[in-house]
């Protein structure tokens, strides 16, 4: 897909889809949720992202894929990805809001924007307070900095840290929770 050339799509497979950029960051924030389990997030997501009519499980799976990464044309192929988290919608929101504003001239909180497009402008931000953050959080410390200059380069990392990127574990849950999850399994008509 073409953002030159081809209008963003509406609908995955003939099955419609909200396409908001709010939408994007709901099932982002959803995915990303430690307090979730892979099942639940995935019934938040596809009820999230499809509209009229959940299609097939294998559909709708394939469906959240794409959605959340079909505007992404770089080739991360043989990358190891980073087991630190780098960013949070929540803890971020400023960040990105104020990067918008100034740079695109677009109100995050009235904008009408399809996910797409938000990724792309959100991937190809200019430096700001958004990417210095983000870099700070991947960077690892330099070994020519001084003992003193290393501290304070990690109580700033300390200052923005996000923590480190997993999923609940079955294993981790209590047995109310675990029942709570079978319950809400059930009524979403899903197997464990």
């Amino acid at each position: 897909m073409n953002v030159l050339l081809e209008d963003m799509p509406e609908d995955y497979e003939g099955y419609r889809i909200d396409s908001s950029f709010q939408t994007g960051i709901l099932i982002s924030m959803c995915m990303s949720d430690d307090e979730l389990n892979e099942q639940e997030q995935l019934v938040i997501a596809v009820n999230l992202l499809f509209e009229d009519e959940i299609p097939p499980m294998d559909i709708a799976i394939s469906g959240i894929a794409w959605f959340m990464s079909a505007n992404n044309y770089d080739n991360y192929e043989g990358i190891k990805p980073s087991s630190v988290k780098l960013m949070d919608y929540n803890v971020d929101q400023w960040r990105i809001y104020s990067a918008f504003r100034s740079q695109y001239h677009i109100d995050l909180n009235t904008a009408d924007m399809h996910w797409f497009i938000f990724r792309g402008l959100l991937d190809n931000l200019s430096e700001c307070s958004f990417t210095d953050v983000i870099q700070l959080r991947q960077k690892k410390i330099p070994s020519y900095l001084s003992a003193k200059e290393k501290e304070e380069f990690k109580k700033k990392q300390k200052i923005y840290e996000l923590g480190k990127t997993g999923k609940a574990a079955d294993a981790d849950l209590s047995e109310a929770e675990k029942k709570r999850v079978e319950e809400f399994l059930k009524y979403a008509n899903m197997k464990k």
